[in-house]
């Protein structure tokens, strides 16, 4: 009996510092999977290791609906594939009649799924306002959610290019958050008669 469970052991001392392959016979690590992989949980080791100078990382997502499945983000086989943070720019021809207004454009993004913030913006023509030499024009930029997806709109409210240039067009710089990794806060707060103020609460912390 005492000879079986020192073979036992030595048998389990070996396996435990082997390279097991499944679907190979060269594995690159102490497990190596050629092939696709399904688990109930995966548990990563803390603290993280570093990867090793000559190992590469590569970008983990969910894949598009209606396959939700967790796939490797590479832009060159899934070229509409989101990523967690996508950068879009739009130039939107304005109205002729009205030369710097967009009232509204529908981007067409899904705005239960992602969050939109235009992080800059640019305008073709110089505007003026026939009232007043001394009133600063101030454009009304937003992006706003309505229909269960992300408008836009852009506008010197009050002010128009002169009639004698072009139409303008409106240069929209978007960020686009995947909802998986972001969060939206929409608090307001009056400050009634006083020039100073303070959040009731920290949204986060």
């Amino acid at each position: 009996m005492t000879k079986i469970i020192s073979t036992v052991l030595l048998a389990s001392a070996v396996f435990a510092n082997a390279q097991v392959g499944i679907n190979t016979n060269t594995p690159e690590k102490t497990l190596s999977v050629n092939g696709t992989m399904k688990t109930s949980g995966m548990v990563f080791k803390t603290p993280l290791e570093k990867l090793g100078t000559n190992e590469n990382y590569t970008f983990i997502i969910k894949s598009p609906a209606p396959e939700n499945k967790i796939t490797a983000y590479n832009d060159s086989f899934v070229p509409n594939s989101p990523a967690p943070i996508n950068l879009i720019q739009y130039k939107i021809t304005c109205d002729p009649t009205d030369k710097d207004w967009v009232n509204q454009f529908d981007t067409k993004i899904n705005s239960s799924k992602f969050l939109v913030v235009i992080s800059s913006f640019g305008f073709t023509q110089p505007v003026k306002t026939n009232s007043s030499d001394w009133l600063t024009p101030v454009p009304q930029i937003f992006a706003y959610s309505s229909g269960g997806t992300w408008k836009l709109k852009a506008d010197y409210q009050g002010f128009a290019p002169d009639s004698s240039l072009p139409t303008g067009i409106w240069t929209l710089n978007l960020l686009v958050f995947d909802r998986a990794y972001a969060k939206e806060f929409n608090p307001t707060q009056a400050m009634g008669t006083s020039t100073t103020g303070a959040a009731a609460a920290p949204l986060i912390q």
